[in-house]
């Protein structure tokens, strides 16, 4: 609920007048206590990804970051459990679609995924991503992590539909 719909809600059921800033600053501190501050989100991607590591061994969780200044900024991610990957080396047709969708909210980027079909034709999850845009270099280096966790391959199908830079990054 956006703090338009707050304000709206909270007038109607209370029957006062309420200050938009109000009920966005207070939606704001308010997901603040529940979630965590938006800034300090970065930092909890490198726990995560030791927790995983910890639970789930060879599984492949890499981290991208640039440095602005004197500042560390996100840049890319890639996951993929080992369950995962071990699944689709087990049980999976050689056969891998992949895409992305764009994300919108605080953080505008893309979810990049690679999918494969299991013996039930049902789409078998195999690893996805975040990154900023869609550019050459960030599908390269999605495929490349991708690479990395599934290992050589004799024959692998790989079906795109041959977006910006993806259709490279798959040669």
């Amino acid at each position: 609920m956006g703090a338009r719909e707050l304000k709206e809600e909270l007038e109607k059921k209370y029957k006062i007048n309420i200050n938009y800033q109000t009920c966005r600053y207070g939606r704001q501190r308010a997901a603040d206590k529940l979630f965590g501050k938006w800034d300090n989100s970065f930092d909890w991607l490198f726990r995560f990804k030791a927790e995983i590591e910890l639970r789930s061994p060879g599984s492949v969780v890499e981290i991208d970051t640039v440095k602005v200044g004197k500042k560390v900024h996100f840049s890319r991610f890639f996951y993929a459990f080992k369950g995962s990957i071990d699944g689709f080396l087990e049980g999976c047709r050689p056969y891998i679609s992949i895409d992305s969708t764009a994300l919108n909210g605080q953080w505008n980027g893309h979810m990049p995924v690679a999918n494969a079909i299991d013996g039930h034709n049902w789409m078998f999850p195999i690893a996805f991503g975040f990154f900023d845009s869609k550019t050459k270099e960030n599908w390269i280096w999605f495929m490349e992590q991708l690479g990395k966790a599934l290992g050589p391959l004799d024959k692998l199908d790989v079906c795109t539909d041959a977006c910006k830079g993806l259709e490279a990054a798959v040669k």
